[in-house]
């Protein structure tokens, strides 16, 4: 399994936590820097984006405000 794989994985599995929780996952950058820990080849900026992308394409609602 290659990094962007378990990336990916990682998203997927979160995103599914969001649909079932909503209110514990708003806070895309934080979430963002939770992954970065993990997978630090990946600015905190690019992974709040892909989870921001995965969200919008979910529907799932985030704040985009949020800060750390």
């Amino acid at each position: 399994m290659t990094e962007n794989d378990a990336l990916r994985e990682e998203i997927y599995r979160l995103a599914a936590a969001a649909e079932a929780d909503p209110e514990t996952t708003l806070n895309l950058k934080s979430l963002a820097v939770q992954l970065w820990a993990i997978f630090d080849e990946f600015t905190v900026d690019d992974l709040e984006d892909i989870l921001r992308d995965e969200w919008r394409a979910r529907g799932l609602l985030f704040n985009d405000n949020a800060e750390i």
